[in-house]
């Protein structure tokens, strides 16, 4: 990224209005923004979007904190430290002269740490959908999550992505598609010096066979606007089912003036 002039100063573009962005959007392709579209009072908490033409019900939830900064998760991060020196007290991390490299169940109860602030985004997002669904008798297994990550960078987007779809494989059933997205935070691939945005769809069993062309389809449509809003950027393939490039991927975190 060090090629890219002015990338390191002040990043790719200006940090947008993620929920305005995509409520303006919505209403460009023929959408429904609830917020505007149901009336007072509302006997249930709606989902954001409806797209009545597709039928499908979608909600926003943008990751808006990382979790590893939270009291109660350094806490329970110190109690794993500690077991580790316990069970290998000449262990050391790369920074007080260690090789850096963690045992494996380590690495996996760490990533679990994260687990349940996501359940709780899913949860709700779930219920959500579920009774808009309900309030537009809607029947079809069309229910999507937009999760919007700019934030959530101490694990990366392949794991987290990896843990949604754990997490939806067993509940929230009224989640057919997560898109995970990031509008402010770019991405990097290894071997790219390029910053990359994401739109990465992962769909549940029940979901049916033409939802992908869909989703696919508004993945397309909201890059196209994207770029009316902030010029020309690399993209992620929307029209990749497979996640495991993903896996590859790492945030992107500006350094601050006096570390360039």
């Amino acid at each position: 990224m060090a090629e890219i002039p002015g990338f390191w100063d002040v990043g790719p573009h200006e940090p947008l209005d993620v929920e305005a962005a995509w409520k303006n959007f919505v209403c460009s392709i023929g959408g429904s923004s609830l917020d505007k579209e149901l009336e007072f009072p509302r006997s249930f908490e709606n989902a954001d979007f409806y797209f009545p033409e597709s039928c499908i019900v979608a909600e926003l939830k943008e990751i808006k904190t990382d979790f590893a900064n939270a009291v109660l998760f350094n806490q329970k991060h110190n109690a794993l430290l500690s077991r580790l020196f316990r069970n290998n007290p000449e262990w050391r991390p790369s920074l007080l002269g260690g090789d850096g490299s963690y045992p494996e169940w380590f690495l996996q109860e760490y990533i679990r740490l994260f687990r349940p602030h996501l359940q709780r985004i899913l949860k709700k997002a779930n219920s959500q959908i579920r009774e808009t669904k309900k309030h537009f008798e809607v029947y079809t297994n069309t229910g999507v999550l937009l999760l919007v990550n700019d934030d959530f960078i101490s694990i990366g987007p392949g794991l987290i992505r990896a843990m949604v779809s754990d997490i939806l494989l067993h509940n929230y059933s009224s989640i057919d598609c997560c898109v995970y997205l990031t509008v402010n935070r770019y991405v990097e691939l290894p071997g790219s010096n390029v910053p990359r945005l994401l739109w990465a769809p992962a769909y549940s069993d029940r979901a049916p066979d033409y939802l992908a062309n869909l989703i696919n389809a508004l993945g397309a449509k909201w890059f196209r606007y994207l770029e009316t809003l902030i010029g020309t950027f690399s993209q992620s393939d929307v029209d990749s089912s497979d996640g495991s490039w993903l896996m590859q991927t790492r945030a992107i975190v500006i350094p601050s003036p006096a570390e360039c």
